[in-house]
């Protein structure tokens, strides 16, 4: 390594200490809940505190990153409160009309029916169980605690539990007497039991079989025995913007359960950022399919599907307000099938999601002092990220990658930030793949080859 690390150069930037930080070995062992509601970034999971009567505190807003959108971080769409919501009882009376409905109506209307017929009976309520005392020593202290001659699993025993939130899942696949249901982790994050209430009211206990904070993914299996449904996954590569799309899940609480809405595909590849840590930055762009049909509080988790009854998406949040006075109606977002299918297949395998790493610690450019940047890394650039730390032994320091080089390209395509070399190595790069990689060090552009390997990213 070049002598850069001088006293004069660690003065001038040790303003990078506390810039945005990509550890992607260490700095994400202990993961704060997605439910973090102080920070700027787009934050779209709930905020499940306080918990009376089976009520959950009122949702927290969020600020949508750099577009100025601010999203209901608490029940922007996720799980809610459990039992709080009135049921909405009617005699379903039908009006007379004095439209004549055409055949193709008619035939658009069965379409209809039959999608959702065959999808329904697959999409499944989510009980989240918690402590009920959020003001006991453990809580305070913020560490398990133990009291004299009792068990540490005390705190959580089901006589202890109360329901903190709710939200929605999909049935996907049965193999013997076991149903594996997909949800969003932030559904069933926190959680000290969880409970599936399947669509004919049945309630079993569900068993978590793994997460992925990076997704808001997870997969939880229950017993088959009352699993009539479950539901197949579409291409999610072939979804055209227009096409007729349902949401189904149960909005509010438990009581709606099965709630059906419909609208269209909006948008499809949309990018939204991710504050998955909980520190105010971005840390992942998320690609998701965006949909007018109506999410609310408790669709978290929940199936988007198409005229075929297939699912083309997990719902996951909306933004619900833009700017400070202006509303915001039909916006909402579903993680893509296929994408769910490929991280489904390694939860169950796994428990976790294995994915490429480099070994280094990344700063973005754009957060770093311009004036450092040119007068002490000598680069001019307005985009890519300043390697903070190499971990030794690591695909980045075999490759002769130092510390305060600049990464600008993976594998010939541009990187503006530290969101944009994770989605790559995490998207477009395979375990053991050769990743060439285009940096500055002392203002002159270098090239290397890395060798990308299973690090714990989390």
């Amino acid at each position: 390594m070049e002598n850069r690390n001088n006293n004069q150069n660690n003065r001038n930037l040790q303003d990078f200490n506390n810039q945005e930080n990509y550890n992607e070995q260490n700095n994400y062992q202990d993961y704060q809940n997605y439910d973090n509601v102080d920070s700027s970034q787009y934050n779209n999971f709930e905020n499940s505190q306080g918990v009376n009567n089976g009520q959950v505190s009122a949702p927290q807003k969020n600020n949508y990153g750099k577009l100025f959108l601010t999203v209901f971080a608490a029940f922007a769409l996720g799980a809610t409160s459990v039992f709080g919501a009135q049921a909405v009882m009617g005699t379903g009376k039908a009006l007379n009309s004095s439209v004549t409905a055409t055949k193709e109506d008619k035939d658009n209307q069965q379409i209809t029916v039959n999608a959702i017929s065959k999808a329904k009976d697959a999409v499944v309520s989510i009980v989240n169980y918690q402590s009920n005392s959020n003001n006991n020593l453990e809580s305070i202290l913020g560490g398990n605690s133990r009291r004299s001659g009792s068990d540490s699993s005390d705190s959580s025993n089901s006589s202890e539990l109360k329901p903190a939130s709710s939200g929605s899942g999909v049935i996907y696949k049965k193999l013997g007497n076991t149903a594996y249901v997909v949800t969003n982790n932030h559904v069933v994050n926190g959680a000290k039991k969880l409970s599936v209430i399947l669509s004919d009211g049945t309630n079993v206990n569900a068993e978590v079989v793994g997460t992925d904070v990076w997704t808001d993914l997870a997969v939880l299996k229950i017993s088959g025995d009352n699993v009539t449904a479950t539901m197949d996954f579409a291409d999610s590569d072939k979804i055209a913007v227009g096409e007729t799309a349902f949401a189904i899940g149960s909005p509010l609480d438990v009581n709606l359960s099965n709630t059906v809405t419909k609208g269209i595909v909006s948008a499809v590849n949309r990018q939204i950022p991710m504050d998955v840590d909980g520190d105010g930055k971005n840390d992942w762009n998320q690609t998701v399919i965006q949909t007018d049909a109506a999410i609310n509080p408790g669709n978290s988790g929940g199936a988007l599907i198409n005229n075929e009854g297939k699912l083309i998406g997990i719902n996951e949040s909306k933004i619900a307000k833009a700017t400070s006075n202006v509303s915001a109606e039909g916006i909402g977002f579903g993680i893509p099938s296929n994408e769910v299918k490929l991280i489904t297949e390694q939860l169950e395998q796994s428990g976790k999601v294995i994915r490429p790493a480099l070994g280094v610690q990344l700063v973005s450019v754009n957060t770093v002092d311009r004036d450092t940047l040119k007068s002490q890394l000598n680069f001019e650039g307005k985009q890519g990220v300043v390697v903070r730390y190499v971990e030794n032994g690591t695909p980045a320091s075999q490759a002769g990658i130092e510390k305060y080089d600049i990464i600008t390209k993976l594998n010939g395509e541009d990187v503006k930030d530290v969101a944009a070399v994770r989605k790559y190595l995490f998207e477009k790069s395979k375990i053991g793949d050769t990743v060439t990689v285009t940096y500055y060090r002392n203002g002159k552009e270098n090239t290397t080859s890395v060798v990308v390997q299973a690090l714990n990213t989390r």
